[in-house]
């Protein structure tokens, strides 16, 4: 059996391009408790809660347009 070319293999791991990025964050276990918390009363994921905070402090330090 032939082995696929590893530009092949690359291609096809790769998400479609949607703008997005993928980051990782290092949270500690207290704030991550908390953001869960929060997420739940809101009915949303926490990934929802820290992009919505994002976006809320760059909008307060004049980088970006309030949602």
């Amino acid at each position: 059996m032939k082995k696929p070319a590893i530009e092949a293999a690359v291609a096809r791991k790769m998400p479609p391009d949607d703008g997005k990025r993928t980051t990782s964050l290092r949270i500690k276990p207290d704030l991550l408790a908390e953001l869960k918390v929060l997420a739940v009363r809101r009915r949303c994921r926490v990934n929802d809660v820290i992009l919505e905070a994002i976006e809320n402090h760059l909008a307060l330090s004049g980088q970006r347009a309030a949602a």
